[in-house]
């Protein structure tokens, strides 16, 4: 058998191959296929098909190329698609791939079936969106009527236009694809655009109607991706509906905020902030024409949303971290139920809402967990802040949601614990451990009934609340309260004590602009025990208080007592306010007290008793205005056994009782007592002015005892009684200044009074009638000592006017002799003129230690008391000083010679030594003095002596401390006989003048209180010698002229 080779069997292989018909029949027929379609004109086919289409749409259509394409099957393939409106819109595609029909297109006739669209691009001017109009106030009675029916998404007419164009255009395409289409919205003459990018597919079924079919459709915009399906079944029949699925992958507020800002959808007036979407599903079913009617919509439209979110953000702060749930609506009702965390608290919301119509029930429950109550972003400046706490609770709310609450039904309740409230200012928090409540709101009104412990105490509150004008009717009820924990505040604090009480409260509470309490009703009724109250200076301890009282049309009536300081207390009245707050409240109280242990009281007391009534009548004034308002106040008093110090001075009063009512500024007051060891009355009225009280009182005293006198004042007696009668009448002293319209009649008298080292055995002032401008006041005192000088006695009638204070009558009795004193004072300037004379007077009853004799002398002097100076001196006094003053001394003696013994030392050392221990004599010492503005000047001051005459020429200034002076000082008494007997030795000594050695000049100066002592030898004997040798050479002529 021959070999056949290799390549002879993939031949004869192949044309078995070739020869087999299901190979070859394929290839025939595509290629008589090929040969048909080379037959067809495309040129041809693309104007019939620009044509047709611009016929039956109206678009203009340009097509730069047609071909043959095979994506999806057999159809055509346009390139360089260009379609203008007759609005100026354009459109291009890159691609078109139109799916046709094979018989007419066999025929001739090209049907499109479906169209492909590959990168479509479409330019839209849309219009911008209108501003809503400013809507203006409209009347009362335009609000209570039925709102207009709100507009629908698309108006009927331009429904059923569209619904027409798409039902009768002849266009026969079955499909619809668009593939990475894009879309650019702009605005009329505006720069900005929003690029939309979409995918889909769309089928048309005519079978029984027309149904458009959405599949795969995707938009997206930015990074954010919509995508979904929908069908638009039975277009153009009466039941036409529309139903969609729509979903994205998850976005964020500030990435959708661009789209938003283009389409003029504003977030700035919505509560959201920020938020984040993970899952957005929704699906919805409608009739097409409730497109045109939004109340329709509402009720015929079903769905379903599935969502969840973070990080949600609303006004003014709220956060919602995480929000999961979905909701259906069915019958225009939304059925809901979310849960998620806001402000680190788990919370729960479902229900269902009638979106369809406010006027239908709508159910709302909402159940939150640990809610940190210290998150909440509550707005500042508020009263008390909450900082702390964890709250639970749960609220359901059934009803219609319109303004009408009263139709409104729900629920409350709430558990918080460690809640703590902060006050504005800086004072102590409010701590509650536990705070339980719940509530029932029907027809406009809140019945609640809430639970907790504040302040160691517990409390409940119940009672109902409306809520469109708020009316009270609560009770709260507390037990055991601790107000030492109280938040502070000023004046009297709380500091121990424990407080129990009830408060009913019933009415509507204060509008805006109304003054508390308007039209509110209450009452209380409260215990305590152990009250201690503390201010900054002394406290106050009630061991217990108990009360009551009640609030009704603008009146508080109230019943208080108590016991505290050993004593009891008991208040009542009534009270009334203003409505408006424009005027005080008025009184109308009393206050009983008794046996109030006066110790406890006040700090000054050491003990005492007091018992008494107070009544009060009239507005409240303000606390500068309390003596002068039209505030009536009635007291009557009674204490006993008072020991206490007012100041520096000790007060000891066995007995004080008395009565006083203040009524518009005018206090009439009856007073008596026993205090000092004496007895007291005073009676009268003292009326109170802004700057000033006036006086209309008698006042009557018994051997009150001054011992506490010096306390007040350091010149005032030290021992001593006084006892009186006297009326007070005109402006009481103010900063220790007596005013001249002050009126005194009556008499004092004192008795055994001391002053230091000064007594007065009796002292009368007998105050005389006085008139409007003159007060007359006589002044007799007795058996006077001071110091070593004695008084018999004095006497002076003072006459006081507003303008000066006049002395007439002024005599004064030493031991022995009188001094007359006249002279006037005015209070005002200091000015004073004083006239005196002293006769038959002895010296060393007035300077004992200076000057002995018989003293005469008579002045006047005129001056100005110093002002401002607590203690002044001779200077003070002396610098306005002027006047005359003459005095005379006779046969007396200076028995301590002072600076006069420097004189006499200095003109001769055995006088001074003879003077210092017998003391100086004199015949007589005296002269003239004039003094102005302080200077005392004289030219006759003269002493004459058995030891030695004196002449002094010179002047003293007073203020300045100096003295400036010259003294002549004649010789010893037994030379100047000598010379007497033989007067040629007097000739002689005195170098034929009158002097010679009998006198010697000296020079006084320096310092007044301290003088320095200076001879003049030129005036002395030292410039005599010469004088002294000529007369003894003219000694013979002169004895024989018989000189």
């Amino acid at each position: 058998m021959a070999s056949i080779h290799p390549k002879d069997n993939i031949l004869t292989s192949r044309l078995r191959f070739v020869k087999k018909p299901w190979i070859w029949v394929p290839f025939t027929l595509l290629l008589v296929f090929l040969i048909i379609l080379t037959q067809i004109d495309l040129e041809s086919i693309k104007e019939s098909l620009i044509e047709k289409v611009s016929s039956e749409t109206g678009l203009k259509v340009e097509i730069d190329e047609i071909g043959f394409g095979f994506s999806g099957g057999l159809g055509l393939q346009c390139k360089g698609v260009k379609v203008s409106t007759p609005k100026g819109n354009h459109y291009s595609v890159d691609r078109l791939d139109l799916l046709a029909a094979w018989s007419p297109l066999l025929s001739g006739e090209f049907e499109i079936k479906s169209a492909a669209l590959i990168h479509p691009v479409i330019k839209l001017e849309i219009p911008e969106r209108p501003q809503p109009p400013i809507e203006k106030e409209k009347p009362e009675k335009d609000n209570k009527e039925k709102p207009e029916d709100q507009p629908g998404l698309v108006s009927s007419k331009t429904l059923q236009s569209t619904t027409s164009k798409i039902k009768d255009t002849p266009l026969t395409i079955d499909k619809f694809v668009i593939s990475d289409g894009q879309i650019i919205l702009t605005h009329p003459g505006g720069t900005k655009q929003l690029l939309l990018n979409v995918d889909g597919t769309f089928k048309l079924n005519r079978a029984e109607g027309m149904d458009i079919l959405a599949k795969a459709v995707k938009v997206q915009t930015g990074s954010i991706i919509f995508e979904g399906d929908g069908t638009v079944s039975n277009l153009g029949a009466d039941n036409a509906g529309i139903a969609m699925n729509l979903n994205t992958g998850g976005f964020a507020l500030k990435e959708i905020q661009p789209t938003l800002q283009f389409f003029g959808v504003s977030l700035q007036e919505t509560p959201l902030q920020a938020i984040d979407v993970d899952r957005l599903l929704l699906k919805a079913e409608f009739p097409l024409n409730s497109l045109s009617k939004m109340e329709v919509l509402k009720k015929q439209m079903t769905g379903h949303i599935d969502v969840k979110t973070r990080n949600t953000i609303l006004k003014p702060g709220y956060s919602i971290e995480t929000l999961e749930g979905e909701a259906t609506w069915e019958n225009g009702v939304l059925s809901h139920n979310f849960s998620g965390t806001a402000l680190a608290s788990e919370f729960n919301l479902n229900g269902k809402f009638p979106f369809s119509g406010l006027d239908k029930d709508s159910i709302s429950r909402v159940e939150w967990k640990n809610l940190d109550i210290g998150k909440l972003p509550l707005k500042e400046g508020m009263a008390w802040s909450p900082t702390q706490g964890k709250v639970s609770g749960k609220l359901s709310l059934t009803g219609p949601l319109t303004q009408e609450k009263s139709q409104l039904k729900g629920s409350v309740e709430f558990q918080a614990e460690g809640l703590v409230l902060k006050p504005a200012n800086e004072g102590r928090p409010i701590e509650m451990s536990r705070l339980t409540g719940r509530g029932d709101f029907d027809q406009g009104q809140l019945q609640h009934e809430i639970h907790g412990n504040v302040w160691g105490s517990a409390f409940d509150i119940k009672g109902k609340v409306g809520m469109d004008n708020p009316v009270l009717n609560s009770t709260i009820n507390w037990t055991g309260l601790d107000v030492a924990q109280l938040p502070s505040g000023e004046g009297w604090q709380p500091v121990e004590g424990k407080l129990s009480g009830t408060l009913k409260l019933l009415g509507p509470t204060p509008a805006e602009g109304e003054k508390f309490p308007g039209q509110l009703e209450g009452s209380l009724k409260f215990k305590a025990q152990n009250l201690k109250l503390q201010n900054a200076d002394s406290a106050l301890s009630l061991k217990q208080l108990e009360g009551s009282g009640d609030l009704k049309n603008h009146q508080v009536n109230y019943d208080l007592k108590g016991d505290t300081f050993d004593g009891t207390f008991h208040s009542d009245g009534r009270i009334i306010l203003s409505a408006s707050g424009a005027s005080p409240p008025v009184l109308n109280n009393k206050i009983e007290f008794s046996h109030i242990d006066l110790s406890q009281l006040l700090t000054t007391s050491e003990k005492g008793n007091l018992s008494g009534t107070i009544k009060l009548n009239g507005p409240l004034p303000d606390a500068e205005n309390l003596l002068t308002g039209k505030l009536r106040i009635d007291t009557s008093f009674n204490v006993t056994d008072l020991s206490m110090s007012a100041g520096s001075v000790p007060l000891n009063i066995k007995h004080l009782e008395g009565k006083a009512s203040l009524k518009q500024g005018k206090l009439t007051h009856d007073l008596n007592g026993s205090l000092f060891g004496g007895n007291m009355a005073v009676k009268g009225d003292l009326t109170f002015h802004k700057n000033k009280i006036t006086a209309d009182s008698n006042l009557m005293l018994n051997h009150v005892g001054l011992d506490w006198a010096p306390l007040i004042h350091k010149s005032a007696p030290s021992s001593g009684t006084v006892t009186g009668n006297l009326k007070i009448k005109g402006p009481l002293p103010t900063d220790e200044k007596i005013s001249p319209e002050l009126k005194l009649k009556g008499s004092l008298e004192g008795e055994k009074l001391v002053f230091e080292n000064r007594t007065i055995e009796t002292a009368k002032l007998n105050f005389e009638e006085s008139t409007s401008t003159l007060t007359q006041v006589q002044v007799e005192l007795d058996k006077i000592k001071l110091e070593d000088k004695n008084f018999k006695k004095v006497i002076a009638l003072f006459k006081i006017t507003p303008q000066k204070i006049e002395l007439t009558k002024g005599k004064v009795w030493p031991m022995n002799g009188l001094i007359l004193l006249v002279g006037d004072l005015r209070p005002e300037s200091g000015s004073y003129h004083l006239k005196f004379k002293g006769e038959e007077l002895q010296v060393e009853e007035l300077f004992p230690k200076h000057l002995m004799g018989s003293l005469q002398f008579s002045g006047a002097m005129d001056g100005t008391l110093p002002q401002g100076k607590d203690e002044p001196g001779l200077p003070d006094y002396s610098r306005d000083l002027s006047g005359d003053i003459k005095f005379k001394l006779v046969d007396g003696a200076i028995p301590e010679l002072g600076t006069l013994k420097n004189f006499l030392t200095l003109l001769n050392p055995t006088t001074a030594l003879n003077a210092q221990k017998k003391g100086l004599s004199y015949d007589y010492l005296g002269g003239d003095f004039k003094i102005v503005k302080g200077v005392v000047h004289t030219d006759n001051f003269e002493m004459i002596s058995p030891q030695i005459n004196l002449n002094v020429v010179g002047k003293a200034n007073l203020v300045d401390d100096t003295v400036l002076a010259q003294v002549k000082a004649m010789p010893l008494q037994m030379l100047d006989k000598t010379i007497k007997a033989i007067p040629l030795l007097g000739a002689i000594l005195g170098g034929g003048k009158k002097g010679g050695v009998i006198e010697t000049y000296f020079k006084v100066h320096g310092k007044l209180s301290q003088p320095d002592f200076t001879m003049q030898a030129h005036k002395s004997l030292t410039e005599k010698p010469g004088s002294i040798l000529k007369e003894l050479l003219n000694l013979p002529k002169n004895l024989g002229s018989g000189k």
